[in-house]
This record gives structure tokens, C-alpha cells and sequence, in this order.
């Protein structure tokens, strides 16, 4: 499986295109797309991309999955009660590879900004998230969970000059550092960052956001119950096109089976 998770920006009315050309690059199985406001867009892309696709309106923003094998069920659990504190969007799909090996798949867009008060907003919300996904983790059963949680890993270097302006600013508030306890809290609960398993180097100095200043990745493919040793591949897609398609880097990550 080849996965990637994408922040088109604002529902990405009138770069559909170049888009779908940044995401047809990456030769996915499936596709995350966050700030999927537009249904014209995805559905372009969709088409395009030869995939299946479902979304989820969510609240300020939504999200959608395409997928070129079978989406078997969907559920946009920000509709329900226990999404009540998520600020945007939690998708949840399940795809059926060609194996017939069923995938859960949740797709978020958590509180933005890099204050702690954000990173209190964004714990309340990883907090739900975690209450949803609990039965998959009793159950030992393997899921992904991808997105924009515009939150840092402990295990990057920010270089303050290359943020973007507005998070200059709170990382200077916050005493030069930007929160991680979200992304903590995830890592203790057992998720993976692909990235930073299969390419820890790269995965320490690496952005996605923003394309124009690139110092703080927020973007992730988070694997629970995927042996580490199953991951062939991670990235961020930095080509030329990636940066004016978006104000986000996708990112993505491939798996295979047990050798």
C-alpha cells in the first residue's frame, strides 16, 4: 500500500489540476485529502486519479479519501457525539486491498496554531480521537491515522528562520519551542510516524509547512499495529510543482508485507 496524506488548502477551488498532478506523482493506492471543502475539486481529482472517493463535510474544514481499491464504509464521526470536540474533521474509511486484508483508515485536521493554549485545544481533540479508536487498538487490529494535526514531533529541529512568520512569532511566546505534547501523547498510545521510522535523518530536519517556509512538519501517516520493518518507503513530495499547488507538502509512506 501506497498511502499520502494532503492539505489542499482551502478546498483548492481553481488548482485542481495541478493537484492531481502533484498526487499522481505519487503513484498512491490512497489518497488523504484535508481541507477537502469543495466537492467539484475532489471529485476532479478523483476522477482524474481513476479512485474512488468519500468524504466528510466536517466542520470549518472537511476531508476526503480516494482510493483505488474498495472503499467498504465510511463514517464522519465529527457528526456524531463523540466527535464533539474536534475543531474540523475526523474521517473514517475502511479499504479492502487486493488480498481481501480490510484497512481502517482515519483522516483529521486538528486546531491550528503553535501556542500551548492550541496544543490544550488539539490534546482535547486527540483525546476524542483516541476514545474513537480505541476498539481497533483492544482488538489488535492494524489502522492509519493521517493528516494535518498541526502539532511538532519531539524528534524535530526547528530552525526558527525557516518558519512561517505568524509561528516565528509563537515559537519566540512559547520560550523557542514549538508544543509536542500532542504528538507524544500519540506516539505513547502506540502510533508510528513512518517518516521518522523508515528515515529518521530526513524526518528530523523535514517540513510541510508551510511550502514557502518550511521549517515544521504537521502533516503525518501515523501506522498503529504495522510492524516497523513493513515500511519500504516515506516521504515528503518537495518537487517544484508540490510548493505552489498548496500551502502543505504531502506526505506519504508505503508498506508491503511481512518479509
Amino acid at each position: 500500500m501506497r498511502i499520502i496524506s494532503y492539505n489542499i488548502l482551502d478546498g483548492g477551488e481553481g488548482r485542481a489540476d495541478p493537484l492531481a498532478e502533484v498526487i499522481l506523482a505519487q503513484r498512491a493506492d490512497v489518497v488523504a485529502l484535508v481541507e477537502a471543502d469543495d466537492p467539484a475539486v475532489v471529485d476532479r481529482i478523483a476522477r482524474r486519479a481513476d479512485m474512488d472517493v468519500v468524504r466528510a463535510t466536517g466542520r470549518r474544514h472537511g476531508a476526503a479519501l480516494l482510493s483505488r481499491w474498495p472503499i467498504m464504509q465510511s463514517v464522519d464521526h465529527t457528526r456524531l457525539r463523540a466527535g464533539a470536540t474536534l475543531t474540523n474533521v475526523l474521517l473514517e474509511a475502511v479499504v479492502q486491498d487486493p488480498a481481501g486484508r480490510e484497512w481502517p483508515i482515519f483522516v483529521t485536521h486538528l486546531h491550528a496554531r503553535a501556542t500551548e493554549a492550541d496544543e490544550d485545544a488539539r490534546l482535547r481533540e486527540v483525546e476524542a480521537i483516541l476514545h474513537i479508536t480505541e476498539a481497533y487498538r483492544t482488538r489488535r487490529r492494524a489502522h492509519w491515522l493521517v493528516g494535518d494535526l498541526n502539532s511538532t514531533s519531539a524528534h524535530q529541529l526547528i530552525d526558527a528562520e525557516s518558519l512561517k512568520p505568524s509561528t516565528r512569532t509563537e515559537y519566540a511566546e512559547n520560550g523557542s519551542r514549538l508544543p509536542v505534547r500532542v504528538m507524544q501523547s500519540l506516539f505513547d498510545a502506540g502510533y508510528v510516524d513512518t517518516l521518522h521510522a523508515h528515515r529518521p535523518d530526513y524526518a528530523r530536519s523535514a517540513g510541510t509547512f508551510s511550502t514557502q517556509f518550511p521549517g515544521q512538519r504537521v502533516d503525518y501517516v501515523l501506522a498503529w499495529g504495522v510492524p516497523v520493518g513493513q515500511i519500504r518507503d516515506a516521504w515528503i513530495e518537495h518537487d517544484r510543482l508540490a510548493k505552489y499547488a498548496s500551502d502543505h507538502f504531502p506526505v506519504g509512506a508505503e508498506i508491503g508485507s511481512a518479509t
